[in-house]
């Protein structure tokens, strides 16, 4: 059963009191015996620790990065140039 925490109205007393989940009932204050208790709102008691609680923790690891494929070197003459045909040379004999 969770263990929760309550406040007298009279004395100001802070007590635990362990009651089942959606129980309404108050108790009574332990040390002055009133009746008139309120439920005090408390953070929970959790703790994020060890991995996989963060968003980095979860991610699939990237694929490491492929070298650079090596590339033939850049001409001197842009490419939109098309290279010059070769002289003709005359035929020998007919």
């Amino acid at each position: 059963m969770p263990t929760f925490d309550f406040q007298c109205q009279k004395c100001k007393t802070v007590f635990e009191f362990a009651r089942p989940f959606g129980s309404k009932a108050t108790p009574a204050c332990p040390s002055c015996k009133n009746k008139k208790t309120e439920k005090l709102l408390t953070p929970p008691a959790v703790q994020f620790k060890g991995s996989g609680f963060y968003k980095t923790d979860s991610s699939k690891p990237t694929p490491a990065a492929k070298p650079a494929e090596a590339k033939a070197p850049a001409p001197d003459k842009p490419a939109t140039e098309s290279p010059k045909p070769a002289p003709k040379t005359p035929e020998k004999g007919v």
